[in-house]
């Protein structure tokens, strides 16, 4: 039998295996299709002494698609990227009653230090800073895998989608 930390980081696997299957449908044009092919999960951390402390680290390929006219990562793409990879890296925490109803960007602060030109291979490494009822904090960097040199940083406020029942607008 898995351990929690395993099956959870399969549960995230497989969850991001579900985003990129519907990513690629041809008749889904999202605005984040352009991740498929270049964004790719590496691994979870869950510390065994609080649950509540996750990480993730994602691989990153810069395609010409995620890119400016000028050759580099986008920033709005360098948004996608955090938005997308900070907000898998709660799956580990929910459970029932507990961030599983969904979650919304209150704020997403991006640092832009380095460009990343196409062709770069980059890793995301993000981490929950912080959990409670209604709101999270996430941290994220983006690294050259080659050098380490960090490109790109966030700082991700979540808040928790908490049904209201019976509420009428």
């Amino acid at each position: 039998m898995k351990d929690d930390a395993e099956k959870t980081q399969q549960e995230v696997h497989e969850l991001v295996n579900w985003f990129l299957e519907r990513a690629v449908d041809p008749d889904y044009n999202g605005h984040d299709k352009c991740l498929v092919g270049a964004l790719s999960l590496d691994s979870v951390t869950i510390s065994p002494s609080d649950r509540n402390n996750v990480s993730s680290r994602w691989k990153l390929h810069v395609t010409p698609a995620l890119c400016n006219l000028s050759g580099n990562l986008h920033g709005g793409a360098v948004a996608l990227i955090f938005d997308m990879c900070t907000s898998m890296t709660i799956i580990p925490v929910t459970r029932e009653g507990f961030w599983d109803t969904g979650h919304v960007t209150r704020s997403l602060n991006c640092t832009y230090l380095r460009a990343a030109p196409e062709g770069t291979r980059l890793v995301v490494e993000c981490e929950l800073v912080s959990i409670g009822k209604r709101t999270a904090l996430l941290r994220g960097i983006m690294k050259r895998e080659d050098d380490g040199k960090i490109c790109f940083t966030c700082d991700h406020d979540r808040v928790a989608i908490i049904p209201t029942p019976d509420v009428k607008l």
